[in-house]
C-alpha cells in the first residue's frame, strides 16, 4: 500500500499521438481513498475478529499499480520525461520511515514481552521486512514442516510490502521501458502501456493458477504468482478514458463491487485459495468500484467511499497496515492466546487507528512532504538511508549481544546440565544446579538433529524422491555396521540418542526422515503430500542398505484426549524388515501436549509445568502388540516421564522444544538409556 501521488499536467506541455478519448486524468478521486479505508478496515476486522483473510490485501496491491501507473502514463501523454530512478527513490522515501519506526516499535516489544525463544525469528523477519524480501522468507516457511508455527510473527503483514516493492521496481523498469518505446516511435502510450501490461497480465495470472494447484502455501506468497493483481491496476489505467457507462450502470457495479468486496472473505478460503484464479473476485470487485466513480454524478456507493470519515481513514490506510498487525500479535502473546474476544478486538481495533493516526501525523506525513520539490536526490537519498541504517543498527545490536552470551554458555560444564543422567545418578540429583536452562531460547532453532553428509549413489540414495531427505555421519561409508533412523521428526529427534554409542562403537549412522511422514501408512489422518511415495523408496533403500538396525517411532503419543495408539500400517513396514533379516528397534513415542512445553519451561513459573503422563500415553505400551522375532521395543518413558509425570525440565535441561519434539540436547542424554535397551546382538 502506498498514498496516492497527483501530479498536475503541465500547461507548457503538448500531448503526443494518442487520442483525446484514451488520455488519462489525474483528477483527484476521493471514493478511490475510500476504497483503500474499506480494504484496510476489512484486514483489521477480519484479522481481530475472524482469524482469516479478507482479500483486502489484493486490493492495495491492485491500487498501488494503479497510481503508479496513472502518473507515469498521465506524463507520458503530456510528453514529459519521468526519470525512473527519481521516481524510484521518490517511492521508497514515502515507504521507509514508516516502515522502520515500525520495526523498532516490534524490536522493542518484542525484547520486553516476547519469549527469548522467538527472537530469532524476528530478527530474521526484520531484516526481510527491510529489505523487502519478508515474502520469500515465509514462503519458505510455508512449506517447511519443522517452522514453530503458533502464534503468528508480528511482522508477518510484511510479506505484502515486501511483494509491493518488489513489484514497485519492476513497474518503473517496465513503465520506463514503456517510456522508451512510445518517444522513439511516437505510439499512443496507452497502447504501449496496456500491451506490456496485458502480456505481465496473462503471463502471471497462468503462472498463479498453475502455482496455487499445487503448492498453494508457497504461491500465496510468491511474487510472481502476485504481479498479474497489479497489472490489473495498470490495464484499469488504460481501461478508465475508454468507458462510456450510463448511470445505471455505474450504480449496479458499484453496487455488485461494494458487496462483492465486503463479502469475498467471508465466502472464500482466502489464505487456502488464493492467488490463483480466485483472487479475480476481489480484483474484479475493486475494479468495479473505481469504474462506477468514473463519472459524473457519483452513484451511492462511490459517495459513501468519498465521505470524510472514508477519506479520513484512507489517509491512515497505510500506517494502519503497518500498526495493526503488531499490536494484535503483541497482545495474543500477553494473554498466550489466539482467541481475540469482542472487548479485546475493539481495545486493539482503537489502539491500532490511534497509532495510525499518529505514525501519519508524525512521520508519514512530513516525510512526504519534506524537500517534495527539491531537484537533487541526495535528501530523498539521505531519508531512505537513515532509515535502514537506524534499524539495521538497532537489530545488529542486539543479535551480536545475545551472540556472545550464547558464546560465553558455551563452556558450562555437562554437571550442570545433566538432563536425563540425574535420573540414573543419585548423586547428581542432589547437586544444586545453578546454571542457566539449557538450551538457550535463542538456539532453539538448532535443536534438530541434522547429519552432516548428504547421502550418495554408494548407498543407493540417488532417487530423487529421496534426495535431501536422506543423511548419515561422516564415518558411514568405512564403517563396519550401520543403523539407520528412519521416520517423521520424532524418529529424528532420537538421533541424538545414538549418535554417542555409534562413535564410540565405530558404526555409521543413516537419518532417512521426511517431516509428518511415518513409516507405517496412516490412514485416518492426512498423508502430506508425497508421503506415500516416499515411505515406499525408503523401505526399498533400508532394504537394499541392509543396516545392523533399522530404528523408528512405531506408536502415536495421543493429545487432547486422543488415546495413544500403535501406527496404522507399521506392522507390514515391520514385517517387511524382519522379512528381509533387518532386525528393528520400534521406540514408543514420546508424549505430546497442547501447550508449548518450552515456553512454559522458560515462562515465569515453570514448577508448573508437568503434566500427568496418563494424558498423553497409555498405562501399557500399545507397541507390544508389535513383539515379535526380529522387533525389540525400546520404551523410554521412565527417564521422559520420571514416576508417571511429565516435566518440562529435568537435569536443567529443557526437555521439549515445542509441545510435541524432545530438544537435542535432552535426547542427547536420553544416550545411555537407550544403549542399556539395546540387544545384544546390537549393542
Amino acid at each position: 500500500m502506498t498514498a496516492r501521488t497527483c501530479t498536475r499536467r503541465p500547461a507548457e506541455a503538448r500531448p503526443l499521438s494518442d487520442r483525446p478519448s484514451t488520455t488519462v486524468r489525474s483528477d483527484y478521486r476521493p471514493d478511490i481513498d475510500g476504497l483503500r479505508a474499506l480494504a484496510i478496515l476489512l484486514v483489521v476486522g477480519y484479522h481481530v475478529w475472524l482469524g482469516r483473510v479478507s482479500g483486502g490485501v489484493d486490493v492495495f496491491l491492485m491500487l498501488s499499480a494503479f497510481f503508479l501507473t496513472r502518473t507515469f502514463l498521465t506524463r507520458m501523454q503530456a510528453g514529459v520525461r519521468v526519470s525512473p530512478l527519481e521516481r524510484l527513490v521518490g517511492v521508497f522515501r514515502r515507504l521507509l520511515p514508516a516502515a522502520a519506526v515500525t520495526l523498532l516499535a516490534v524490536l522493542a516489544a518484542a525484547h520486553a514481552f516476547y519469549p527469548a525463544s522467538r527472537w530469532p525469528s524476528i530478527w530474521e523477519q526484520t531484516w526481510a521486512s527491510l529489505l523487502y524480501v519478508q515474502n520469500w522468507v515465509l514462503s519458505a516457511e510455508a512449506v517447511n514442516y519443522y517452522v514453530r508455527s503458533d502464534i503468528p510473527s508480528p511482522l508477518q503483514h510484511f510479506w505484502s510490502l515486501s511483494v509491493q516493492g518488489q513489484a514497485f521496481v519492476l513497474w518503473i523498469i517496465l513503465l520506463a521501458a514503456c517510456q522508451v518505446v512510445v518517444r522513439r516511435w511516437l505510439l499512443a502510450p496507452a497502447r504501449v502501456v496496456g500491451t506490456t501490461f496485458g502480456v505481465v497480465f496473462a503471463a502471471s495470472l497462468a503462472y498463479s493458477v498453475i502455482r496455487t494447484a499445487t503448492v498453494q502455501e508457497a504461491a500465496y506468497f510468491d511474487t510472481f504468482a502476485r504481479l498479474w493483481e497489479f497489472a490489473a491496476g495498470s490495464l484499469l489505467v488504460v481501461a478508465l478514458p475508454l468507458l462510456r457507462l450510463s448511470a445505471p450502470v455505474r450504480v449496479v457495479l458499484g453496487w455488485l463491487g461494494l458487496i462483492g468486496l465486503v463479502s469475498v472473505g467471508m465466502l472464500l478460503d482466502v489464505q487456502g485459495g488464493f492467488p490463483g484464479f480466485l483472487a479475480l473476485w476481489p480484483i474484479l470487485s475493486a475494479a468495479a468500484i473505481v469504474a462506477a466513480g468514473s463519472g459524473d454524478a457519483p452513484p451511492l456507493p462511490t459517495r459513501i467511499l468519498g465521505s470524510r470519515v472514508m477519506r479520513a481513514i484512507g489517509t491512515d490506510a497505510y500506517a494502519l497496515y503497518l500498526v495493526h498487525w503488531p499490536i494484535l500479535v503483541t497482545w495474543m502473546v500477553l494473554q498466550r492466546d489466539q482467541h481475540v474476544g469482542i472487548l479485546a478486538g475493539i481495545g486493539v481495533v482503537a489502539l491500532s487507528l490511534l497509532l495510525a493516526r499518529l505514525l501519519t501525523r508524525l512521520v508519514d506525513a512530513p516525510i512526504r512532504s519534506w524537500r517534495r520539490g527539491a531537484r537533487s536526490l541526495l535528501p530523498a537519498v539521505g531519508v531512505i538511508v537513515v532509515s535502514v541504517v537506524a534499524v539495521a543498527a538497532v537489530v545488529s545490536t542486539w543479535q551480536t549481544t545475545v551472540t556472545l552470551r550464547e558464546r560465553s554458555l558455551a563452556s558450562v560444564e555437562v554437571r550442570d546440565n545433566p538432563g536425563a543422567a540425574v535420573l540414573r545418578n543419585a548423586f547428581l540429583a542432589e547437586e544444586e544446579l545453578d546454571a542457566p536452562l539449557l538450551p538457550l531460547p535463542t538456539t532453539l532453532d538448532e535443536e534438530w538433529v541434522q547429519l552432516e553428509r548428504v547421502c550418495d549413489a554408494s548407498v543407493g540414495a540417488d532417487s530423487d524422491v529421496i534426495y535431501g531427505t536422506c543423511f548419515s555421519t561422516p564415518s558411514t561409508p568405512d564403517a563396519d555396521r550401520t543403523i539407520v533412523v528412519a521416520g517423521d521428526s520424532h524418529a529424528q529427534q532420537l538421533t541424538a540418542t545414538v549418535l554417542d554409542h555409534a562413535e564410540q562403537n565405530g558404526w555409521g549412522v543413516i537419518t532417512l526422515v521426511k517431516g509428518g511422514c511415518a513409516l507405517g501408512l496412516d490412514e485416518s489422518r492426512r498423508d502430506p503430500e508425497g508421503c506415500g511415495q516416499w515411505r515406499d523408496a525408503a523401505i526399498d533403500l533400508i532394504e537394499n542398505l541392509r543396516p545392523a538396525a533399522v530404528m523408528t517411532i512405531v506408536t502415536r503419543a495421543g493429545v487432547d484426549g486422543e488415546p495413544e495408539v500403535v501406527r496404522p500400517g507399521i506392522d507390514r513396514t515391520l514385517d517387511r524388515f524382519v522379512s528381509a533379516g533387518i532386525p528393528v528397534l520400534a521406540v514408543r513415542d514420546n508424549p505430546r501436549f497442547d501447550v508449548d512445553m518450552f515456553e512454559c519451561a522458560t515462562g515465569p513459573d515453570p514448577d508448573e509445568c508437568v503434566v500427568d503422563r496418563a494424558d498423553s500415553l497409555a498405562d501399557d505400551n500399545p507397541a507390544s502388540a508389535l513383539d515379535r522375532e526380529g522387533v525389540h521395543l525400546i520404551d523410554l518413558t521412565p527417564w521422559i516421564c520420571p514416576q508417571d509425570r511429565c516435566p518440562a525440565i529435568i537435569g536443567n535441561v529443557a526437555v521439549y522444544r515445542d509441545d510435541n519434539h524432545l530438544s537435542r540436547l535432552y535426547a542427547t542424554t536420553l544416550g545411555p538409556s537407550l544403549t542399556e535397551l539395546l540387544p545384544l546382538s546390537i549393542g
